[in-house]
């Protein structure tokens, strides 16, 4: 069922949402000492020293606009991860360097950002880190790895997914959860006008699309549907960026 806490921080009209990092429910304990972002900054600059140039460069600078750190919070040690659209590899990096003992694996459709995840797991062995990761080509119409899995994320993947697509992608991602894991998601925000329109920008001058927002009410409703609770709710502000971060939780029965 969708708890009363669930409903209540993921937007119910009783409890308003908080902007700059401030949650509108109690967040989640981490299960490891939090890393800064500095820190964070710090590691992908160890482990992405090889790769297309662009996308080093980008994964260098993304830690600087993304809340990495409060997505890192909520993954356990020991958890087996798929990060579906996973670019070039950040957030299973970060995770690598950040919580025992997990395994994942990531996939994209882009062949650039696949080859930098694949350099950069040659310098996580180098680095001697312990984490079993590995990095597919796929596409979201193909099939997926093989799961369930302990944790699912989707960061920053839906806006540039076509409308039509946008909830089949999600269904797939909760369906690749465990009972009792979570499913991460962490999208840019729809509002307000400002930051919205400077990521639409952002995306139109690197990725070169003119992305499709999908409003943070709209995947509470389809994770309510699919039997998910919410677990913690956030709207968080990074320079001009917004983003709206969820952590729904896959009851065990």
């Amino acid at each position: 069922m969708w708890s009363e806490l669930g409903a209540n921080a993921c937007g119910s009209p009783t409890q308003p949402m908080r902007v700059d990092g401030e949650s509108s429910s109690p967040p989640a304990m981490p299960r490891e000492p939090m890393r800064s972002t500095d820190d964070l900054a710090r590691l992908a600059r160890e482990l992405y020293v090889e790769g297309p140039y662009v996308f080093r460069k980008m994964a260098h600078f993304r830690i600087r606009i993304c809340p990495f750190e409060r997505l890192i919070a909520h993954v356990k040690p020991g958890s087996s991860v798929l990060d579906v659209g996973c670019g070039g590899g950040l957030f299973l990096a970060l995770l690598a360097g950040s919580v025992r003992s997990i395994s994942g694996v990531g996939f994209d459709y882009s062949p650039p950002a696949i080859e930098t995840a694949v350099r950069m797991t040659e310098q996580m062995q180098r680095l001697g880190l312990p984490a079993e990761v590995k990095f597919l080509h796929l596409d979201v119409a193909q099939p997926w790895p093989a799961g369930p899995f302990d944790a699912v994320s989707l960061i920053d993947v839906l806006h540039h997914v076509t409308p039509g697509q946008q909830r089949a992608v999600f269904e797939r991602a909760a369906q690749s959860v465990k009972p009792g894991g979570v499913l991460v998601y962490k999208d840019m925000a729809d509002r307000p006008f400002f930051p919205a329109a400077m990521n639409r920008l952002h995306d139109l001058v690197l990725a070169r699309q003119w992305i499709n927002y999908v409003p943070i009410k709209q995947a509470d409703d389809w994770a309510r549907a699919l039997g998910f609770e919410c677990a913690t709710a956030e709207t968080i502000r990074r320079l001009w960026y917004q983003h709206d971060l969820r952590v729904y939780h896959k009851p065990l029965q």
